[in-house]
């Protein structure tokens, strides 16, 4: 009873810190019971949930947080005698904690992490943070074995969580009375996009040239959620023509983000998935085929007719669109490529000791100060905080060789783990095994060539890793008959 005073007495201020820190302390508390018992299945909702305790000091994800404590709940389980094998997928597990390794020691060479909300002296520690519970993810998830029939349940709750941004939305469009819901989920972005919408009478699905990011990231989980379940063959289906309506939907939601690397994701991730189903040989190639041609000719007449969102995505085609479109995309991909040229005679420097994380202050002030005067460049902004929008400068500037050795042995341990679960793992899960193996070769591709920032990627690279493994109870290996069918100097 003291304790329920307690809080209602608190909940008289409800947006108070001092108060929001004992609810918060007094709601883990209780639900300590509920995470020992569902701490699994809710890390792995939490992988793209985009929840995050906004009022806590540097707005720490749940995932980060779920992934400690999952992890720790795991030391402690095994310690009693529980099985628990944190190296099922040997070669995955190495080649993470060598990463892990070398991003300590080229944060120990260059002045430590750097926390600034913990009074360190300089910036860039929030990127530490989210390497390492990356690494921590994967232990935490590839650990705990997933039950064959709750296989689907569980692909479910990493993929569809994405769309949770849609309560931003219904919060922002509420109105202030539900702006309480922006301590748990990012709704600054939706408030913005809906009052401007309010404010100009137009519809926030078409938000001029805007990018919405939240909309790709629910399109791409409907969509991989999709392919999981059914694969090409079963979107293809005429019997069931709800698939491929959600398919189409979920499309056209990617192309409303604005984003053009959406426009590469979903045709490519659709692509291997046909090729990984064998369908390239069967009459539903010559179908894709016919359907690609009339899509084009009725689409590529009527692209300057489609929102400016749209045509932002389109617009890296030869295609007509407006202006304003063109302009915009050209104006981000010069910006990108006038980064790299500066970027690329530094890398040089930082092959032996890496750069990492850590921002100096200081410097990061004066850049500003003479972006704000017109004496510097907005990428240059951007090159100090690290912000190099590529994949292979965010691991050899920040990591060297070291980090370049380590994070490619990943990828290449990661991929022969996704291949050996999909071509030789239980055929119960044969579309999520297809789905996994595209997903992370798509992935890896718009890391290398389109898009990448190695500190929030590797939460993706990881959790797929961690996933496949957990689901298939490690690599899965090639059936004995089969092998001892192959020819003597083979099997050697």
């Amino acid at each position: 009873m003291p304790l329920a005073v307690l809080i209602g007495y608190l909940l008289a201020e409800p947006l108070d810190s001092g108060s929001m820190a004992v609810i918060t302390l007094v709601l883990c508390v209780l639900s300590v019971p509920l995470v020992m018992r569902w701490h699994h299945p809710l890390l792995v909702f939490s992988c793209n949930s985009w929840i995050a305790f906004f009022f806590l000091p540097g707005h720490p994800p749940l995932w980060i947080i779920l992934a400690f404590v999952s992890l720790i709940l795991s030391m402690v389980n095994r310690s009693l005698g529980q099985r628990q094998n944190f190296f099922q997928a040997r070669s995955v597990a190495y080649s993470l904690l060598f990463l892990g390794l070398v991003a300590l020691a080229t944060a120990m060479l260059n002045g430590g992490v750097g926390l600034r909300f913990l009074g360190g002296a300089s910036y860039g520690g929030k990127k530490y943070v989210y390497f390492f519970a990356a690494i921590m993810l994967y232990f935490a998830i590839a650990t705990q074995p997933i039950p064959r029939n709750r296989a689907y349940l569980f692909v479910g709750l990493f993929f569809l969580s994405s769309l949770i941004p849609i309560i931003s939305y219904l919060g922002a469009w509420l109105g202030p009375s539900f702006y309480f819901l922006a301590e748990l989920f990012p709704m600054q972005v939706a408030v913005d996009n809906v009052e401007t919408a309010t404010a100009t009478g137009r519809d926030f699905l078409a938000p001029g040239i805007a990018r919405l990011g939240e909309l790709e990231q629910v399109a791409k989980g409907v969509l991989c959620y999709l392919f999981a379940c059914y694969g090409v063959r079963g979107l293809l289906d005429l019997r069931r023509p709800w698939r491929a309506t959600l398919f189409m939907l979920a499309m056209v939601a990617s192309l409303y983000s604005g984003f053009r690397s959406s426009l590469v994701l979903f045709p490519l991730l659709f692509a291997v998935m046909f090729y990984l189903e064998g369908l390239y040989r069967t009459r539903y190639c010559l179908v894709l085929v016919v359907g690609l041609v009339l899509a084009a000719a009725v689409l590529l007449p009527n692209v300057n007719k489609l929102p400016l969102s749209m045509q932002r995505a389109l617009s890296f085609l030869p295609v007509n669109v407006d202006a304003l479109a063109r302009e915009d995309a050209g104006g981000s991909t010069d910006w990108r490529l006038q980064m790299w040229k500066q970027l690329l005679p530094e890398v040089p420097r930082y092959l032996i000791k890496g750069k990492g994380y850590s921002i100096d202050p200081n410097e990061l002030y004066m850049v500003n100060e003479a972006v704000s005067r017109g004496t510097a460049s907005t990428y240059d902004a951007a090159m100090v905080a690290g912000d190099y929008h590529s994949g292979p400068f965010s691991v050899i500037i920040p990591f060297g060789l070291g980090g370049a050795i380590a994070f490619l042995w990943f990828l290449a341990a990661s991929f022969y783990t996704f291949y050996c679960n999909f071509r030789y793992g239980d055929p119960y899960l044969c579309h999520i095994n297809a789905l996994l193996l595209a997903f992370f070769v798509v992935q890896t591709f718009l890391f290398f060539f389109v898009f990448g920032a190695l500190h929030s990627d590797l939460l993706v690279f990881a959790g797929l890793a961690g996933l496949s493994v957990s689901l298939n109870g490690g690599v899965a290996k090639r059936p004995i008959a089969e092998v001892e069918s192959m020819p003597e100097e083979e099997v050697e």
